[in-house]
């Protein structure tokens, strides 16, 4: 079958190499149009429940809203977790579904469960719904707005009305949330002693202002020759017109709105803030669709907020148009590693042409790479792969495999052609020298795609990050195994015909000679090799076992998220006052390019977060990498940690969104600690938090969430109640329109829509003593004071109330300085055992980094052993005997012993980058011993050669030359990646790269050097050679 391939390549060659010219054509075409990303999609299929209940405390939205909906969202089908908070008015669920599963189809399916629960809601709540679906990294833009010349409530109309919808409708674009500014509402302010002098309550005023601005459709009218349409119109759209409505009519008149309350155009009550370089203004963050192009659609955003800008600078408002823009990242990422493989691509070229001494050669021999790379990165767009850092690594990790395909066969072509008179018949010389190295290649190139079937099975967050470098490295590989079949026989035919190649330089003659003599004296001493080979393989054993491990490196993307958290019920001013100080602090260091801060949460946002909550973000300048990011980290905690009210937590957005995505947190470790009491849990966490403080390489320590803030209750007494003629509900209604305010309705204008509210005047609300003056109608037409028939306490309330699986949760996170994540839970686990005493009924689980890679550690393991099972069977297969690939397996241990060198000289710690790099280095190491095998059973079973010491030399002299440039060429591809490791785009490619680079080395001492002397000892042994074909 190979013979044929090539022989028909041979036959028709131009119309090869016309096809390989199409291919590259298609190819970069097809590339001009791909999704391009940073990472692949790391996070499974999730869907969020939010639930609005104004006026509601967090026990009360646990009780009445977020448990029945949990219970019926648990029952659907594919659910994996289940988290919950329930803060003050407001409950979030979030749902994550088994990987695999069709986002569209879970969530359509938790919109069904949902639909049973909501005749179980309380009259106060609004209807759940579901929050757009969105990409893994969500965040497309933050966009900052700030105005010397509008009010916050002008600037937010204008963002809020003009600007949102027109980004929305970019192609896309899921959700735009805004912060900051005043949102605009209509107030009724009502006087509770002039309602109690006309006999009217707050429900009275509520439903009078609702029939004034309520909007019939009046129909329409068919005359004989047209149809006219009858718009009733509201009778109310202003405030002067909401006042002048009527209220009521009897015997004492016609009494209006306006005689019982203000109505007035007001701020509505915040539930976040923002600040934009450290002044108050308004910020809107886009988020992407799932499966969209971040780099189109951010340009998208661009163009569309373009179009607006000329009228915002009319109206004087300043523009921050990235304040984060993740497109950055991906630009910058994206273009190093293209740089990378370019660069390595040229010094692959330069490395031939030392090497080959001949353009046209490594012309033919080079040209495999934009073939096999392109052919492979459109198999993965059709795939619907993203191209991304990933995809990319793994194509710049196989580039010394696409070449070494190309080199093997060449490289024969040209020793088989050197000194070959001109009457020779070449094209039978080509397909001779390209079917005699082919088989064991294919074997060779087969084994070294099993080395890649452990990572492509990889599941969860580290089979999203590492599958499609996988899947990449596999493709690129199996296509050049096709390129060196067709295009490069063909190509050495249609270039070298009357071309006579140059012997070899002279530098590689004399190592060759000098080679030879270190061979034939390790061949006298077989025992030796494998003793050396035993003795560095159980070094790098020992050394590989006290690595530290963790599952990803830092990311160097400049952009830092701060997550605050000041005393609990602290305000909104409180907040913004100190956000303003941090905000000084942050700009004035001096590789920070810019800082915006949003406090609380957005209206309809996916976080939870009460006023106390903020959280900054940090734009460093450009040009900064390196020192100078660790320099501007170590400033940033150093402004945090001078606020001594503030627990902080420092994170890059990428670390984020990924720690997010394994454990619920944003922190690279997490503990949830679970039970039933809340108080129990809260004195469980306080003791975990002090035990990990005490941990030296613990940062960022923080409980999730306050024991509680300030709160007024109010136990209503029956018999008070009964005795002056008062309901519960008459009670709760004035509560609630005195403090929350009770909706009235919704006035349509033409270009927006602004909620009306009946309320009480402003200095009532913002004084708690007036709560029990508040006046509380009777059955009698009378009123009461609320103090009257209730008592009212200051005491204390949860925050936020968290769950797991329907369960209560307290949770303690901690970040790890120095990168051993795993050694940081071991100790933890080991001291919280000791020292922390969990009460009867709570337990605690583990998330985050650690449990990650144990997972990604156990499902390597398990696969690697499913694959060297499978890697035996087809060198037994290909060898006809066990004998050859223990040979071949035997040498293993010494190739990864230069990989765990390389870990040890760059901080011992083993990431799942550098797990990958040595599975691809035991398939590389591997190929070359299948090669110098097989050459050595060729020269004896088809050349008809004694089996002798000389004849074990010939085989390794003429693999010398494709062994050294296979290693030469493989270590110039990945030197930019490896000198580059750690810095932007790089973080996960850099370590894989450096340990392939440290087993270069010595894999190139195995193969040229110690796997002779085994040959020569063991490849027959007592048995003898097959006999000459």
């Amino acid at each position: 079958m190979l013979s044929f391939i090539v022989r028909q390549s041979l036959r028709h060659a131009w119309t090869v190499l016309a096809l390989a010219l199409v291919l590259l054509g298609l190819g970069a075409a097809r590339m001009a149009g791909a999704a391009y990303d940073v990472f692949p999609e790391f996070v499974p299929p999730q869907a969020s429940v939010q639930t609005e209940a104004p006026g509601y405390t967090p026990r009360q939205v646990e009780m009445l809203i977020t448990r029945p909906l949990e219970a019926v969202i648990n029952g659907a089908n594919g659910v994996e977790t289940v988290r919950s908070e329930s803060i003050q008015g407001l409950s979030v669920i979030d749902v994550t579904f088994h990987e695999g599963v069709d986002p569209y189809r879970a969530r359509q399916q938790v919109s069904e469960a949902l639909a049973d629960a909501i005749p179980q809601l309380p009259a106060g709540s609004d209807t759940p719904r579901i929050t757009p679906l969105t990409s893994s990294t969500m965040d497309l833009l933050k966009i900052g707005f700030t105005s010397d010349r509008l009010s916050p409530m002008a600037l937010r109309d204008l963002v809020e009305w003009t600007v949102r919808p027109r980004l929305l409708a970019a192609p896309g674009v899921a959700r735009a949330n805004v912060f900051g500014g005043e949102q605009r509402r209509i107030e009724v302010r009502a006087d509770p002693a002039r309602l109690l002098a006309r006999s009217l309550t707050f429900a009275d005023l509520a439903g009078a202002v609702d029939r004034a601005i309520h909007v019939n459709g009046g129909g329409f009218a068919d005359t004989p020759s047209q149809r006219i349409l009858i718009d009733p119109g509201p009778s109310a759209m202003t405030a002067r017109q909401i006042a002048d409505s009527v209220l009521s009519t009897g015997s004492g008149g016609t009494v209006r709105v306006g005689d019982v309350a203000q109505v007035v155009d007001a701020a509505a009550p915040r539930q976040g803030d923002a600040l934009i370089m450290g002044r108050p203004g308004v910020l809107m963050t886009l988020s992407s669709q799932y499966g969209a192009n971040t780099l189109q659609t951010t340009r998208n955003l661009e163009a569309a907020l373009a179009e607006v800008t000329p009228a915002l600078t009319a109206a004087g408002v300043r523009i921050l148009p990235a304040m984060h823009r993740p497109a950055n990242f991906i630009e910058s990422a994206l273009g190093g590693i293209e740089r990378d493989l370019v660069i390595g691509a040229l010094m692959i070229a330069l490395v031939l042409m030392l090497i080959l001494r001949d353009w046209r050669v490594t012309l033919i021999a080079f040209v495999s790479i934009p073939l096999s790379l392109l052919a492979a990165l459109v198999t993965l767009d059709a795939m619907g792969q993203t191209i991304n850092t990933m995809t990319l690594g793994g194509l710049a990790v196989a580039l010394g495999v696409v070449i070494d395909d190309a080199i093997v066969d060449i490289e024969n072509i040209v020793r088989r052609l050197r000194g070959v008179p001109d009457s020779a018949d070449r094209r039978a010389i080509i397909e001779a020298a390209s079917v005699e190295v082919r088989a064991p290649v294919v074997y060779a190139t087969f084994v070294l795609a099993l080395t890649m079937v452990p990572v492509i099975l990889l599941t969860g967050l580290q089979g999203a990050f590492f599958a499609p470098l996988g899947l990449a490295f596999l493709l690129a590989t199996m296509t050049s195994l096709l390129v060196a079949l067709t295009v490069t026989p063909a190509l050495a035919l249609l270039f070298l015909h009357g071309h006579e190649p140059r012997p070899e330089p002279a530098f590689l003659h004399r190592f060759k000679q000098r080679h030879e003599g270190l061979v034939v004296r390790l061949m006298q001493r077989p025992a030796s090799a494998a003793l050396a080979i035993g003795l560095l393989g159980a070094v790098a054993l020992a050394g590989a076992l006290s690595f530290g491990a963790e599952l990803l490196p830092s990311f160097r993307e400049r952009h830092y998220v701060l997550q605050v958290s000041g005393p609990a019920g602290a305000s909104f001013d409180w907040m913004r006052a100190t956000g303003e100080r941090i905000s000084r602090g942050l700009l004035a260091i001096p590789e920070v390019l810019s800082v915006e801060e949003q406090i609380g949460r957005a209206e309809a946002g996916e976080d939870t977060w009460p006023p106390h909550r903020g959280e900054f973000h940090v734009r460093l300048k450009p040009d900064v990498g390196g020192a100078g990011e660790d320099r501007a980290l170590a400033r940033m905690r150093k402004v945090l940690s001078d606020t001594p009210a503030l627990q902080s937590e420092v994170t890059t957005f990428l670390g984020d969104r990924i720690s997010e995505s394994l454990s619920g947190e944003t922190a690279a470790v997490s503990i949830s600690v679970h039970g039933a009491d809340l108080d129990t849990l809260d004195r469980v966490a306080a003791a975990i938090a002090a035990q990990l403080r005490a941990l030296p390489t613990a940062a960022d320590v923080r409980v999730k969430t306050d024991p509680g803030t300030p709160m007024l209750g109010v136990t209503l007494d029956p018999a008070r109640m009964a005795l002056r003629g008062v309901s519960a509900a008459d009670a709760g209604d004035a509560i609630r329109a005195t403090f929350a305010g009770q909706p009235a309705g919704v006035v349509a204008l033409p270009d927006r829509t602004v909620d009306v509210a009946v309320t009480v005047p402003e200095d009532q609300r913002r004084d708690p003593e007036a709560l029990g003056q508040t006046l509380v109608r009777t059955a009698s037409g009378g009123a009461v004071r609320l103090a009257d028939i209730a008592t009212i306490s200051l005491g204390s309330e949860r925050l936020s109330i968290g769950h797991e699986g329907g369960q209560r949760r307290q949770v303690v996170t901690a970040n790890v300085t120095g990168g051993d994540v795993s050694g940081f839970v071991a100790a933890a686990k080991a001291r919280i055992a000791r020292t922390v005493h969990l009460p009867p009924g709570v337990f605690l689980s583990w998330a985050g980094a650690a449990e990650g890679q144990a997972k990604a550690a156990h499902q390597l393991g398990s696969h690697v052993l499913f694959t060297a099972v499978a890697m035996v069977i087809l060198l037994v297969v290909a060898f006809g005997g066990v004998r050859p690939a223990l040979l071949i397996l035997a040498g293993m241990p010494l190739a990864m012993a230069g990989g765990v060198l390389a870990v040890a000289l760059t901080g011992g710690v083993i990431s799942l980058g550098s797990l990958v790099g040595f599975i691809t280095l035991f398939g590389i190491s591997a190929r070359n011993a299948i090669l110098l095998v097989a050459h050595v059973d060729e020269l004896v079973a088809r050349d008809g050669l004694p089996w002798t010491m000389e004849t074990v030399l010939r085989a390794t002299r003429e693999r010398v030359t494709p062994i050294v440039l296979t290693a030469l060429v493989t270590a110039f591809a990945l030197a930019p990646l490896a000198w580059e490791s750690g810095q932007s785009g790089r973080e996960v490619q850099g370590p894989m790269a450096l340990v392939i680079l440290g087993g270069l080395a010595t894999s190139l001492v195995l193969s040229l050097l110690l796997l002779p002397a085994l040959i020569w000892r063991w490849r027959y042994g007592v048995a003898q050679p097959p006999s000459p074909r």
